[in-house]
């Protein structure tokens, strides 16, 4: 976690929102909340181990959207899923499985448009290819109960 802290200094972005215990409902409402602020163009991290909730942070945010929320899922194995949503296209990209040398060949750089929307989890391993993220999502289990969780929302400079 030292190591994120740093990445997120590094990449200048700023401390907004922080919440502490979250249910998975209140969990949904942020998310739902979150996804009224991107519009087009943006690109989101998210750091957080694994099951601490980033693909249902992921999900509720489709749901503004107007995706099937059983439509989303983790996209693991196959790296991308596209979801087309009120005019934007949605990239929702893991890169829990791939090294950052391996961005090019999937065509990453190719997804940054201006009606796109890059949601990508697992970032951690490739935060040193973004150059400058319009937000980061950082998730956990909330240490005092397990059903619950902390979340915390950056925010680049510019936004």
């Amino acid at each position: 976690m030292e190591n994120s802290r740093q990445k997120i200094t590094e990449l200048g972005l700023i401390l907004t929102k922080e919440y502490t215990g979250l249910t998975l409902r209140e969990l949904n409402t942020v998310a739902k909340a979150f996804a009224k602020r991107l519009k087009g163009g943006e690109t989101v991290l998210f750091f957080g181990d694994l099951g601490c909730g980033k693909t249902t942070f992921i999900r509720s945010m489709m749901e503004h959207f107007n995706v099937d929320p059983n439509e989303v899922r983790s996209p693991t194995f196959n790296v991308v899923n596209t979801y087309q949503a009120d005019g934007k296209v949605v990239y929702h990209i893991d890169v829990y499985r791939i090294t950052a040398d391996e961005l090019f060949e999937l065509g990453f750089y190719d997804y940054q448009e201006q009606n796109s929307i890059l949601l990508i989890e697992w970032a951690e391993k490739i935060v040193d290819e973004i150059d400058q993220p319009d937000y980061l999502i950082c998730l956990s289990i909330n240490g005092g109960n397990m059903s619950t969780r902390d979340l915390q929302i950056y925010t680049g400079s510019d936004r």
